[in-house]
């Protein structure tokens, strides 16, 4: 069977993405013109506009002015919360979630909002839901979060502990409960522990995106401890996240490479490396 050759636009759409992933267009710049893409190219009016029109679509050029040249757009603010995939995630038939992350605070609550919204009738029910996540054990004593100036405070430590066993069984509840009410056919919620923390946290969502955060680290004042002191931690925090879609037409060869190498990633660590994460205290 002949493989069918690569869109032409999807060519053009490929360069220029490099171009403002790798730096050499920045935020704010202005793409060269229509006509000076078709002779870079050497394509016609219509291809160049199909290019232009993904990366629109993609988010990564802002929507312009006819007639003038195409900006590129500042990604940050056209970043969206993880509510936002999860509930794009909900929409299908069949809901897959990998994640390998630091806690599921923000998971949980997005989950749960979504099981409400099938609870009330707002959303049509799933056939079927599977959700695994990779979360830090609970048993080794990971570098973060520490205290500053006293590493040897076990507290920092104990309260990361009390917020993964806390978010990771609401998350298993809100989802088990749409089984056990009938209203999900198939539920499969599996949460295990690595022993070591991540430097990012991904989401593959339906086994067809992938949405990666990168974890910094910052000092934050933390409070409520027992004794009533609050104590200086450093800890790992992330704020953004970046998604990576994958369609069968849509990505490079080297864009399918990588989300399959990621996926790779996930389930040799599930299988071979990770334990089953006890919930209760």
């Amino acid at each position: 069977m002949e493989i069918p050759e690569h869109p032409r636009y999807r060519s053009v759409a490929d360069d220029l993405r490099r171009q403002i992933r790798d730096g050499r267009l920045n935020p704010g710049d202005l793409l060269p013109k229509q006509q000076q893409l078709q002779r870079r190219y050497g394509v016609g009016r219509g291809t160049v506009q199909s290019a232009l029109q993904v990366l629109r679509d993609e988010g990564l050029i802002d929507e312009g002015v006819p007639g003038r040249a195409a900006r590129v757009a500042n990604q940050m603010a056209n970043l969206q919360p993880l509510a936002y995939y999860i509930e794009r995630a909900f929409s299908a038939r069949r809901v897959s979630l990998d994640v390998w992350s630091l806690d599921t605070e923000q998971l949980s609550r997005a989950v749960q909002n979504e099981a409400e919204a099938i609870r009330q009738g707002r959303r049509p029910s799933p056939d079927s839901i599977r959700v695994r996540v990779l979360l830090p054990d609970l048993t080794t004593r990971h570098p973060f979060p520490r205290a500053v100036g006293d590493p040897d405070d076990i507290r920092p430590l104990l309260r990361l502990r009390h917020v993964i066993r806390t978010y990771a069984g609401a998350l298993e509840h809100s989802l088990t409960l749409l089984a056990e009410e009938r209203l999900v056919e198939r539920v499969s919620v599996e949460i295990r522990g690595l022993p070591t923390i991540p430097g990012e946290k991904r989401y593959i969502i339906n086994d067809a995106e992938m949405i990666t955060g990168y974890y910094r680290l910052r000092e934050t004042r933390m409070h409520n401890n027992p004794d009533g002191a609050a104590i200086d931690v450093l800890e790992l925090h992330s704020d953004a996240l970046f998604p990576s879609p994958l369609d069968a037409n849509g990505s490079s060869a080297l864009e399918r490479a990588r989300f399959e190498q990621i996926k790779v990633w996930f389930e040799s660590r599930w299988e071979n490396i990770a334990e089953p994460l006890p919930l209760g205290d």
